[in-house]
């Protein structure tokens, strides 16, 4: 963990520095923002398989998330923007609607740090004044956000008491023989904004985000595939790996081979973040 969080800071400031140097525009606006995060995934939700997106909401899952940024402007319609952010995800099958998870009983806790490059762009102009800078002429503000992010994930889940890391448990026999292969705690996601900001003065305004992320990994929940061998995961990995992996209700037992996860859908989660933004003098410089 603290050798992820080490490289995923120096990427932070690599990706700062770099763009302040190779720009010719200003900063336009800093915010920071705390919102609710909901992961989708194959763990609890609503009625019938997960990962189906909105339709499988699950208000027990709701966790947290802190989102800070920078904006730089590019014209008056458009600014570069640079997170880097932590979302905190959650998901149990004892609330599922769906009767085969609910029995299935699998829980998970994930953290996610990301790094989400993107661009902005505004609904609403701004003016162009003589030294071709971009002046905010509005009280209000729709936006939306696209681009590409990076991610670094660690599924957990807790066992009599204690909290167990996911991916070193193997929960599906990865890395073992006939077993799923090994993931990577890190992805790609693609994340699409939509936001509106009202302004409290000619310095400062409050926004409200929704950011919904589709990722290019399934295991943000630890789960995926099929299950292991139970016996040969407990001789193995040790009897909390086999209880991790099996957490089934009723005393039975899943045979290896038997659908555990749906590897078909990647996994997906979104946040809803309300924050403030300092707003600076300009929109910056025109690039063209």
């Amino acid at each position: 963990m603290k050798n992820a969080l080490y490289h995923i800071a120096s990427l932070s400031c690599l990706f700062f520095e770099t763009t302040q140097t190779q720009s010719n525009f200003n900063i336009s606006s800093y915010q920071v923002g705390i919102g609710n995060s909901s992961l989708l995934g194959d763990l609890g939700g609503a009625g019938g398989d997960g990962s189906h997106f909105i339709k499988d909401f699950d208000r027990e899952s709701i966790r947290f998330s802190i989102s800070p940024s920078a904006d730089w402007a590019l014209s008056n319609h458009f600014e570069f923007r640079t997170s880097a952010n932590f979302v905190y995800l959650s998901a149990e099958e004892k609330y599922s609607e769906e009767k085969y998870r609910k029995r299935r009983n699998l829980s998970v806790k994930t953290s996610v740090f990301e790094i989400l490059p993107t661009i902005k762009y505004n609904f609403l102009t701004a003016n162009k004044n003589s030294k071709k800078r971009f002046i905010k002429n509005n009280f209000s503000q729709i936006y939306t956000t696209l681009g590409i992010g990076f991610i670094y994930f660690n599924p957990k889940a807790k066992y009599n008491g204690m909290s167990y890391n996911l991916k070193k448990s193997g929960t599906e026999g990865q890395g073992l023989y006939d077993g799923a292969k090994p993931y990577s705690r890190f992805s790609i996601i693609i994340p699409v904004t939509i936001g509106f900001s009202k302004d409290i003065n000619k310095k400062a305004s409050v926004f409200c985000e929704f950011t919904a992320r589709k990722s290019f990994t399934d295991y943000l929940d630890d789960v995926s595939t099929v299950y292991y061998d139970n016996l040969s995961l407990e001789y193995l990995k040790g009897k909390e790996a086999a209880e991790l992996a099996d957490r089934h209700t009723t005393g039975y037992v899943a045979i290896h081979g038997q659908k555990r996860g749906n590897s078909n859908q990647n996994d997906t989660y979104f946040t809803l973040v309300f924050g403030y933004r300092i707003i600076l003098s300009s929109f910056g410089k025109r690039l063209i």
